[in-house]
Formats: structure tokens, sequence, C-alpha cells
């Protein structure tokens, strides 16, 4: 959890697969079907906070307040410091205009989980709604000093910018919010995951894994990438940690395989580059990754590294074997993948093709 390791209680199966039905349900807007999956879920597994905390949202947004608020007790019943229990009820207590209970509530939640965005924007908005302006545009700029591609800052910002007549600010959020949100997208999503992958590679050359990992979660970004991430930017310490971790969840991700590689070579600790290629063979040879046994083989991944994770490979192979063993890894496709590419995969992108238009160097 957030990197690290937490032994939790065993939850029953039936509960996973009710609580995932609900969360889709949810997600698409189907509330009764999300709540009815919701609290089958919770009979499977009455001691879950976080069930009886979804309960309690679902129930609020179809205005059952009262029923809400019991399940929210129930929460916290289970588990009085659980940050999301205090934060639904306190969007609860927003939608039905109970304002100061709202924001007593909210505060709690931000002191259990600081680094929550959802929180901080909860709390900006019951500000505003208090008549609070001044402290709301306070705790939204601190926000955006933290998370600077943040369109949801943004526009809360923009809106009680707009509600006291501060063009000023009101007109530097719309620029932030058109560099960020492509003309037309009526979701308000980012163009690209270029801005929080920014701030991802900041965060990991500034050696902060753990803010690097959360700033993952919140872009989708699949753990083995911050690893990969890393090792593309020289951080070692940084990339084997990662790497390590994930590998150790699941033995076939070969992007996380090739992370550890990578780090190992950078850092010339040839045992561990050996137990890194070891791994990728005994994936192999288990039926979840097809590495060729030579590391010069083409390669047939049915697990494959991303594309970032292909070229790092390709860079290991041209320093530790030579240029022809790199442009077999590459295989026929075209070294430029199709489609939107991040500054980083860019410039790993160009480095390679240097090096393999250069020659290959002797292998050590």
């Amino acid at each position: 959890m957030d990197g690290q390791v937490i032994e939790g209680r065993y939850i029953d199966a039936r509960a996973y697969a009710l609580y995932a039905i609900a969360a889709e349900a949810e997600a698409h807007g189907d509330l009764a079907t999300a709540l009815q999956a919701y609290e089958l879920a919770e009979d499977s597994d009455p001691d879950s906070a976080d069930i009886w905390t979804r309960i309690g949202s679902i129930r609020c947004r179809l205005g059952q307040r009262a029923a809400a608020d019991d399940a929210f007790e129930r929460a916290r019943g289970i588990e009085l410091d659980y940050a999301p229990a205090h934060r639904e009820q306190a969007r609860c207590d927003l939608s039905a205009g109970r304002l100061e209970p709202a924001l007593a509530r909210v505060e709690r939640a931000i002191l259990l989980d600081p680094d929550r965005d959802e929180g901080i924007l909860l709390r900006a908005e019951i500000l505003r709604r208090l008549g609070r302006t001044d402290d709301a545009r306070l705790a939204l700029r601190a926000l955006l000093v933290r998370r600077p591609w943040s369109v949801d800052a943004w526009r809360a910002l923009h809106a009680v910018a707009l509600a006291v007549g501060d063009r000023a600010s009101a007109d530097q959020a719309e620029r932030r919010l058109r560099e960020l949100v492509p003309r037309g997208d009526a979701a308000g999503r980012p163009p690209s995951s270029r801005g929080p992958l920014a701030e991802l590679d900041e965060a990991l050359i500034l050696g902060q894994l753990r803010r690097a990992r959360r700033l993952a979660r919140d872009a989708d970004l699949p753990p083995a990438e911050v690893a990969v991430r890393a090792a593309a930017l020289g951080r070692v310490g940084e990339a084997r940690e990662q790497a390590e971790l994930v590998a150790g969840a699941d033995p076939a991700s070969a992007s996380a395989l090739v992370a550890l590689a990578v780090a190992a070579d950078l850092s010339g600790d040839v045992e561990a580059l050996t137990r890194a290629c070891d791994a990728l063979h005994a994936s192999a040879a288990g039926g979840g990754l097809a590495v060729p046994p030579s590391l010069t083989g083409p390669p047939s991944l049915t697990v494959p590294p991303s594309p970032l994770a292909r070229l790092l490979f390709a860079e290991l192979l041209f320093r530790r074997v030579g240029r022809d063993a790199a442009l077999t890894w590459l295989g026929p496709r075209p070294l430029r993948a199709p489609g939107a590419r991040d500054p980083l995969s860019q410039e790993v992108e160009r480095r390679v093709e240097r090096e393999l238009a250069g020659g290959a160097p002797a292998a050590p």
C-alpha cells in the first residue's frame, strides 16, 4: 500500500468479486446496482471499513441520508481513523448543506491522509460555500504548488476567483486550463500524460520514491513503469527498490525485471544483473514470458515489457553484447512507436538511435 508492505486480513473471494461488480456499476452511474452489490459484499466481509464507506456514499447520492450516516458510523466503528469514511461523510454533509460538520470532517480526513487531493479540493469547496473565499484560494494555491498539472485544482481556483472578482487569478487559471485540457474535451482530461509524468520524473530525480508511487497511481501508471522510468533517469537506487518490490509480487513482470537488470548494469553489479536475466529466463521457461535464452534471439514476449523498457533493454544489450544483439532484440518493428510519446521516452529513443547508428562497443 503506497510502497509499504502491509499484512492484511483474509478477505473472502466472493466479497472481492461483488466489490468489483459494485465499483464498475458505480463508475457507470448505475447507483442502484452498485448499492446492491456493495451490500452483498458486506454480507461476505462485514468488517470492511471500505465497503461500509462506499455503501454510505451511494446511499447519500440516492438521498438516503440517515442510512448513509449509519453506514459511515459503521465504517468508523471498524477503523476510527479511516480517512475515506471521514471524507465521504463530509461530501454527504456538503450535499445536504451541513457546511460546518462537513468542514470538520474533511479537515479530519486531510490530517489522516494529507497527500490525497480529493480532501483538499473538497475542503476548498466547503470554504467557498461558507464564504471563506480567501481561505479557499490559499488552500488551492498550496495544492497547485505540489500539483501544477491538476486540472481539478485549476478549475476550482477559477471558480473561486470568479466568485470574488479576482480577474488576474481567473485569467491565469483559464490560460493553464487551455494548456492542460484539449479543446472540445468535455470531460476535462489532460491531453496526454506528459504533465503527470513530468511530475513523477521530478519526484524520482529528487529521490522521492514514495511520492513517485503515489503519482503513478494517480496517473493509472503500472507500478513496474515507475522502476523503468527510474532506470531511464539513471536513478539506480530507486529503480532497484521499485523493481524488486514489483518483481516480488509478479515474477513474470517483464518491465520490472528489465528495470532491475538495467539498474544492476548501471551500478556495475554483475551478480545482480545475472540474477535479473536469469529471472527473465525462468519466466520464459514457466510460460509467463518468452525471452530468448541467449538474450539475442527475436523477442516473442507473451507478457512484453513496456515500450520504454524495451528500449532500455536494447541499450543494455548494446553495452554488454553489441549492436547486432540490440537490433535483433528490437526486431523488425520501427524504433519509433506510433502515437504521442512523453519527453523521457523520446529522449531514450533518440539515445538508442544514436548508439545503434554509431556501431558496437566492445563487450566487457
